[in-house]
């Protein structure tokens, strides 16, 4: 009877309940350790595997904060001037200064935007697959990945990705994009033709492949008001590929010098082709997100990675004289 007086006992129930919270708390912080020590061991095996790529020569340093910011400074530099194996090499021997978990994961995406600027895409992939092991929900390793995925024409491995980083709420046109992408590198043309009637800014992604593929048939397809947005794609088909049953095609391929469709343009620089045979034209592409100028055509924008179509504009140029060498025997 007394022990169950105790029970009652409003304090003993206190003890009891302070009791297990201390025990709560030992097992919560002796697991957290032995997790911890975990990703440090598993981490530290895995670095193990690229080590063999560390061919600069050891460095001497103290692990001062000063010190290794000016190796991540020359790692930078070297990057910047493509030498990858001496970046890799420092961020390998980099990863000795600390213990860090969240350190060395930054490492880590070093080493694996190394690895894809070098071209060894499987390590890339290797890595960042390796980083979310420890942070699943890290958008922008995702985003990375997609990317890979992407240059690859793995189009189903990059979707699945996408899907992720929506449901982590990184919503973005990439979907359709990446769709596209999908159809294109299957060649599925019907698919391609209803993607872009359901998704027009998708425009230029869609028809680089259709008249690379089928021209008479993209034509069919391609909304006259689309015209300008693919004006660099229609310059350079071959004469037998073209049409000139609208005005912007008719000054177009007037200031190709495909014919006189015209006598003159409102475009400028269609206008000055037409009265000025001896210039030429050239493009260059605005990306409209981040304002950067591109000498070269793009489906994604080198700098920001938008799949928005880039504004082209026009460049006229003097015109290169085809030069005739003639041989004697």
């Amino acid at each position: 009877m007394d022990f169950l007086v105790g029970y009652r006992d409003p304090l003993f129930g206190l003890i009891i309940f302070f009791g297990l919270i201390f025990i709560i708390s030992f097992f919560s912080y002796a697991w957290g350790l032995f997790k911890s020590k975990k990703q440090k061991n598993s981490l530290e095996q895995f670095f193990k595997r690229f080590d063999e790529n560390a061919k600069s020569e050891p460095l001497q340093f103290s692990g001062e904060e000063k010190e290794r910011e000016a190796l991540v400074q020359l790692a930078k530099a070297y990057t910047k001037n493509g030498d990858f194996e001496k970046a890799i090499g420092i961020y390998l021997q980099l990863k000795e200064s600390t213990d860090d978990i969240q350190e060395r994961v930054l490492i880590l995406k070093q080493l694996a935007k190394l690895y894809y600027k070098a071209g060894f895409l499987a390590r890339s992939i290797e890595i960042y697959e390796e980083i979310l092991r420890y942070f699943p929900r890290s958008a922008d390793v995702l985003f990375e990945l997609m990317l890979i995925y992407e240059k690859m024409n793995d189009m189903q491995n990059a979707l699945k990705i996408k899907e992720a980083l929506d449901e982590l709420g990184h919503t973005s046109s990439d979907a359709n994009y990446l769709m596209a992408r999908k159809f294109i590198v299957s060649n599925e043309i019907d698919d391609l033709v209803t993607l872009y009637k359901e998704h027009p800014a998708l425009v230029r992604v869609i028809f680089t492949h259709l008249f690379k593929t089928d021209p008479q048939m993209a034509w069919s397809v391609l909304d006259p008001k689309d015209y300008e947005q693919v004006v660099d794609i229609l310059w350079r088909l071959e004469k037998d590929q073209i049409r000139t049953d609208h005005p912007f095609l008719q000054a177009l391929y007037t200031a190709k010098g495909y014919g006189k469709f015209t006598e003159t343009s409102d475009i400028f620089e269609f206008d000055v082709l037409i009265h000025y045979p001896k210039a030429d034209l050239d493009f260059e592409y605005l990306c409209p997100k981040c304002k950067n100028i591109f000498p070269f055509a793009y489906s994604r924008c080198p700098n920001c990675q938008s799949v928005e179509s880039p504004k082209v504009e026009l460049i006229l140029r003097p015109k290169e004289e085809k030069r005739e060498e003639s041989f004697s025997v």
